[in-house]
């Protein structure tokens, strides 16, 4: 293989990483705990919280250790969707390249 070749190929490889990390920001997922609902994308970037429940409003100390709840099983989860796609997509080429996933 030749550098042109090389060349190339990284440059489909990066316009592959690019189009995945859009299709993870397009996507997304919705949890919902004791009447707050956090809607998220697949790179874990929280899109919404509402929060259904009167007394939660209320009393924000009740609110708090909720939303940090939510949103760690957010990032947890799109971790997860992270690894799947880009597995799928890459068929496992990225194991090594240490991309924090």
């Amino acid at each position: 293989m030749n550098i042109y070749d090389m060349v190339k190929q990284l440059k489909n490889f990066q316009q592959g990483f690019e189009e995945v990390k859009e299709s993870l920001r397009l996507r997304k997922e919705i949890l919902e705990k004791s009447g707050v609902e956090l809607v998220f994308n697949g790179l874990g970037e929280v899109v919404d919280i509402e929060v259904k429940d009167e007394e939660l409003r209320k009393d924000w100390n009740k609110l708090k250790p909720v939303l940090i709840d939510l949103i760690n099983q957010a990032q947890d989860i799109s971790r997860d969707i992270a690894k799947e796609e880009f597995n799928r997509r890459f068929g496992g080429l990225l194991g090594g390249l240490g991309l924090g996933f």
